[in-house]
């Protein structure tokens, strides 16, 4: 079996074409960010890697050391350079550094078909003859230039022809030769290119030198001697003279292999969505519109469908089970328990999907991305990374995703900060919960939906400042985020990511919902003698009168809002399905009035989020101390957050 790995920059297509050619299922976006670890599969036999989007092979980032780790520890047999079409300069950058790590290797030109349109044309034949190496075209998003590119894999595995270098200007190229030439590089592990080897020492590559023994004092004197005469030639260091030799050959290959047309003038969309002035009430016009497609318009013809027909089904069943004379504690556990705690999580299904289905739309449409660049300058001053608008968004589907891709943020300081503040942008287990408030005390409201999402930013915000108070240290970092091409989705890519979405939640309805519905139908049908009592002498009731006084001052002191506040640790769909069966067919409005229901969402919004999240959080903080402050911060910022709405809402309401 044959290892290949697709390497290319961000948003160049890696993802749609790893799950064309393996047939399996990894999130893609029009956008950068979405790939944050490595993903496994199957390709006529070969085993196929897509690995983080990345723009060059400098040891800064993790998704850079990983992806170098991977192609000089794993030895690939083939390396297929995934190039956006488009933007063939910046990605032939990568491509000059993949090509000195001796490896076969494809060029698999993608999106060229937008290119045509405005007029431009690659020659391949030319841009394989500057490389060495089989270049195809393809387009990942509408399955074009597969066959093509089966053939090209199946040549350059059999052949195993290894791509050559371009070259520098001569007197770096000099200096590079008399290093290889030196018997110091026969110390490098085998797997390293000499080339490879010796501009990672010019460069004083920590993770390369970390590998090596001393350099010898002879090499070091000529290295250094060669290096300062070079950088007054050149006017710079020698870390920048490289990479700009690197650019110099990628323009240079670019002006050669691409053949221009008159250009084809279009209106720039972006002149509106990205204007300082409309851009964010465009952006707060675009989400109140898909809030009020999937909650008031979706939520107001399914809702009232799905909850007659659960009534139907419990009267139906109840009396079939009579009939066959089932023992009640089967029958209670069936009705009582899983039907209408699983039963009143599934009443959302159809909101969750169209709202999944429009959040993928303005993903793969590049939106977002010009949602990120907007926010940048926001996101600085409060201490965090352009970047970190990036888990912000990929958070309304889910916190576990969410908080993962902040590995795209380099900072240690930005990172922890974004990965404690995601979980305040409502997933998709929470958007249940404040449906079911919203239409018992809000008359289903919609607007009330985003507003949610903008007290997440306010809470963002706030946390932020506060962060710059405690730390007058500031780390300032460059954003770097090309916005992609405005594209129309296609079919299948919606479709998938919005059914992974759905289907996520679906089964997390049947699985750890179901066995949360069926042991809280449980505590609050038994007492602890295990005798069967009404629900106010339950163990449920128990616990929860033992937690309720703490969120009095909230307004929601009662043990059933206490307990699935409890349960809503495991999912926080559980909430929902926990009230349902706690409540025993009695309406919610016995347990909360406007003002209290609204503290509690806000209290749901704010708190910690569900164990997955958590998990996540505490693999990606890497320090148990930053995860437990994360943790007490979120809990005590929903706590008196909840607090002051609260005593706010009674003045008015």
């Amino acid at each position: 079996m044959a290892k290949i790995c697709l390497v290319g920059n961000p948003n160049c297509g890696k993802s749609t074409l790893f799950n064309n050619v393996t047939n399996t299922i990894a999130h893609v976006g029009n956008w950068a960010g979405v790939t944050v670890e490595e993903k496994y599969g199957d390709w006529n036999g070969n085993q196929t890697l897509d690995l983080p989007g990345i723009y060059s092979l400098s040891p800064y980032s993790p998704e850079e050391k990983l992806t170098r780790r991977f192609i000089l520890d794993s030895e690939p047999d083939l390396i297929i350079d995934v190039i956006d079409a488009t933007n063939l300069e910046r990605s032939l950058y990568l491509t000059t550094q993949l090509v000195e790590l001796g490896r076969p290797m494809i060029l698999a030109l993608n999106m060229g078909d937008l290119l045509e349109k405005e007029g431009i044309k690659i020659d391949t034949e030319q841009l394989s003859k500057m490389f060495h190496s089989r270049v195809v075209n393809i387009s990942a998003s509408k399955g074009l230039g597969f066959d093509e590119l089966n053939k090209a894999v199946e040549k350059s595995l059999a052949d195993k022809k290894v791509p050559s270098c371009p070259l520098f200007a001569p007197p770096l190229e000099l200096l590079i030769t008399e290093i290889i030439a030196d018997d110091f590089m026969h110390e490098a592990p085998k797997a390293y290119p000499r080339r490879w080897c010796a501009i990672k020492l010019l460069e004083a590559d920590e993770l390369f030198l970390a590998n090596m023994p001393p350099v010898p004092e002879k090499l070091a004197e000529v290295i250094k001697c060669r290096t300062e005469k070079l950088e007054k030639v050149f006017n710079d260091d020698i870390d920048a003279i490289i990479i700009d030799q690197r650019y110099h050959v990628a323009e240079d290959i670019t002006k050669i292999c691409e053949v221009k047309k008159d250009p084809v003038k279009k209106f720039k969309l972006d002149n509106i969505v990205t204007n300082k002035f409309l851009a964010i009430p465009i952006f707060v016009l675009v989400m109140a519109f898909v809030f009020y497609i999937s909650i008031s318009v979706v939520g107001g013809v399914t809702t009232p469908l799905i909850e007659s027909s659960i009534a139907t089904i419990r009267e139906s069943l109840h009396s079939l089970l009579n009939n066959l004379g089932v023992i009640s504690f089967l029958s209670n556990m069936l009705i009582d328990g899983i039907i209408s705690g699983v039963g009143a999580v599934l009443t959302f299904v159809p909101q969750l999907f169209v709202l999944f289905a429009l959040l993928s739309f303005l993903e793969d449409c590049g939106y977002m991305s010009r949602i990120a660049f907007i926010m940048d300058r926001a996101m600085r001053s409060l201490g965090l990374s352009g970047k970190s608008i990036i888990p912000l968004v990929i958070g309304t589907g889910c916190s576990v995703p969410a908080i993962m891709s902040t590995r795209t943020i380099e900072h240690p300081k930005m990172r922890r900060l974004t990965i404690m503040v995601t979980p305040f942008i409502p997933c998709g287990a929470k958007l249940p919960i404040f449906a079911m408030i919203i239409g018992a005390f809000f008359n289903n409201a919609w607007f009330l939906a985003p507003i949610m999402y903008f007290i997440g930013i306010i809470a963002i915000t706030i946390t932020g400042i506060v962060s710059q108070l405690l730390d007058r240290h500031k780390e300032d970092n460059a954003f770097i985020l090309e916005l992609p091409r405005y594209q129309i989705p296609t079919l299948k890519n919606t479709w998938i990511q919005t059914w992974e979405r759905t289907k996520g939640f679906i089964v997390k309805a049947g699985t750890t919902i179901l066995l949360a519905s069926i042991l809280i139908w449980f505590l609050n049908s038994y007492n602890f003698l295990l005798q069967e009592v009404s629900p106010t002498s339950s163990m449920l009731a128990s616990i929860g009168r033992v937690i309720a006084p703490l969120f009095r001052p909230l307004g929601f002191g009662t043990w059933q809002a206490s307990v699935a506040l409890l349960t809503g640790i495991a999912a926080k769909e559980s909430i929902v399905s926990t009230l349902t069966v706690a409540l025993q067919g009695q309406p919610i409005t016995t347990l909360f009035t406007q003002a209290s229901s609204f503290s509690f969402i806000m209290f749901i919004l704010l708190a910690s989020p569900c164990v997955a999240a958590l998990s996540a959080m505490a693999t990606e903080m890497r320090d148990r101390k930053a995860f437990w402050a994360a943790v007490a911060y979120q809990t005590g910022f929903a706590y008196v957050s909840s607090l002051i709405v609260y005593r706010i809402l009674l003045g008015v309401l």
